[in-house]
């Protein structure tokens, strides 16, 4: 007797058209993995709106057309997000797929210097988690009425490595990250237990070639001597995170929620 698929089992779609007529938001796009998961998503049919705070490249956007748009939006705002969550109904009739990707690690960006638990501010503490913690609830709270309106979604948060394991050197970074993996449990658990076929994941990235990361290593790319620390010897790419985000985005993942995917190269087990 050959196998038999599961009543509700839902059949992947082929490379190319994987996201196919789904409408998704992706927050942090104007650079790295946001940008990458941009770029991904377009070239799986979704139709994309692209935000940031920052101007967004229109080399991003492509030839997609109508089906991206960039939208100037400061994740730490809760009416931002409205207009935002507005702007999808206006222009593509609703939400299927939430990436929050934005994120900080310290106010000004670049290298965390007195990011450790004697010198860091409560000045510097509150605007990464405004940005890291706040921006990733806030969308979280205005999607999901907007997805179970129309029959379901799936969010995908990026949390971090530093929110798995400890960095003593990055504490307002490291703990706005295991908040997020924490709101990632709470809300797969009340979508499943609310029956609004909402799904909720978390990825975990480790260390990538973002504008973000890049500036603590150097350069880190040539033999991996540089990321002596992880276990495949190198550290990652944002097009590495965007694969990941695009399985859990789509229907390669339909039985999954409330789940840590980390991207670290190994680093998360040693």
């Amino acid at each position: 007797m050959g196998y038999e698929e599961p009543t509700g089992a839902i059949r992947a779609a082929e490379p190319g058209k994987r996201l196919e007529g789904r409408v998704a938001i992706v927050t942090g796009a104007a650079s790295g993995i946001g940008a990458a998961t941009v770029a991904l998503f377009l070239r799986e049919g979704a139709h994309v709106l692209a935000t940031d705070v920052r101007a967004i490249d229109d080399d991003l956007l492509g030839t997609a057309g109508a089906r991206a748009i960039a939208v100037r939006h400061d994740v730490a705002s809760e009416r931002e997000w409205r207009n935002v969550l507005i702007r999808a109904g206006e222009d593509h009739n609703g939400l299927d797929i939430l990436v929050n990707c934005a994120g900080i690690n310290t106010p000004g960006g670049g290298v965390p210097e007195n990011q450790d638990i004697e010198n860091v501010s409560m000045e510097d503490f509150r605007a990464v988690h405004a940005v890291n913690v706040e921006g990733t609830m806030l969308g979280c709270k205005q999607a999901i009425p907007v997805m179970a309106e129309s029959g379901g979604g799936t969010i995908v948060n990026v949390s971090s490595i530093a929110g798995w394991v400890g960095v003593p050197g990055a504490i307002s970074y490291g703990a706005s990250k295991a908040a997020i993996w924490q709101i990632t449990k709470s809300i797969a658990l009340h979508c499943a237990k609310a029956g609004q076929n909402i799904r909720c994941n978390s990825v975990h990235p480790g260390g990538i070639h973002t504008p973000m990361f890049v500036p603590m290593t150097g350069d880190g790319r040539a033999d991996g001597s540089e990321a002596p620390h992880v276990p495949m010897q190198r550290y990652g790419e944002p097009s590495e995170v965007a694969a990941a985000i695009l399985f859990l985005a789509g229907d390669d993942s339909t039985y999954i929620t409330g789940s840590s995917l980390p991207v670290d190269g190994g680093l998360a087990v040693t």
